[in-house]
């Protein structure tokens, strides 16, 4: 089945489809022409897709339910629970829209000051409004998992630690691919070899890169410069490790 056939059979644009899939909710296979060819599971399972994004599921929930990570009722649950938070955010900022509309001020003349008095008023009492720390921990999740390396080749960060596991491996197998070779043998030895050192190259660049993304924000250089940061930090643990070995006799 093409995804023309999708689009008319659910009533939702292709770009719709695609995002599902590149999310890894769905795995359309692909004819020897490279079309991707949609079975019958495909489809019933991009219904429920859509169902569970209609109710305000997360993709990441909907992921792990398909999973096995989580039951429906569990994840039904801790929607329901977050529906009723975004309900009570809605209503504040609702009672707040309306208040302003019936002051009829222009954004020029706006008194910022007697609305965010009342806000405060407000959520003192228990009233609750959007909550802003979403925006920066949104931002902040997109530049951090662009500094670590933790994206698509869109640029979009991945939604899921699945994405970030899967490099890994794919990182992994890739050295001992490339190892074997080296060593002109072919067994399971060079690729755990391999895969423990890739280990620890990805185990070291996390311990060394958090703290100088951090450094990056107080000193330009160092974001402007990571690479060169991060082989910096490095040789310095390097020289350290080597230091504690000697006077520890490790």
């Amino acid at each position: 089945m093409t995804i023309k056939e999708i689009e008319n059979i659910l009533d939702i644009p292709r770009a719709t489809i695609r995002f599902y899939e590149k999310e890894g909710l769905i795995n359309p296979q692909r004819e020897e022409n490279g079309y991707r060819d949609y079975s019958k599971d495909d489809v019933e399972k991009i219904k429920k897709i859509v169902i569970l994004r209609k109710i305000g599921m997360s993709v990441n929930d909907i992921a792990d339910l398909f999973d096995g990570a989580k039951s429906l009722p569990e994840a039904l649950e801790e929607n329901l629970q977050n529906l009723k938070k975004q309900m009570e955010e809605l209503q504040g900022a609702m009672n707040l829209s309306e208040k302003m509309k019936e002051a009829s001020a222009e954004i020029s003349d706006l008194d910022a000051d007697q609305y965010l008095n009342y806000i405060d008023e407000e959520e003192k009492q228990g009233h609750k409004f959007m909550t802003i720390a979403k925006d920066i921990a949104t931002t902040e999740k997109k530049v951090i998992a662009s500094y670590f390396s933790w994206t698509d080749v869109d640029g979009n960060s991945y939604s899921s630690w699945w994405g970030i596991l899967r490099n890994a491996i794919i990182a992994m197998g890739l050295s001992g691919v490339i190892l074997c070779l080296f060593r002109g043998s072919w067994n399971l030895k060079n690729f755990l070899d391999a895969a423990l050192g890739m280990l620890c190259i990805i185990a070291v660049e996390g311990v060394l890169s958090i703290p100088l993304y951090f450094l990056g924000k107080k000193h330009p250089w160092i974001a402007k410069n990571r690479t060169k940061a991060l082989v910096i930090a490095a040789l310095i643990l390097a020289v350290i490790l080597l230091i504690l070995s000697n006077i520890f006799n490790i």
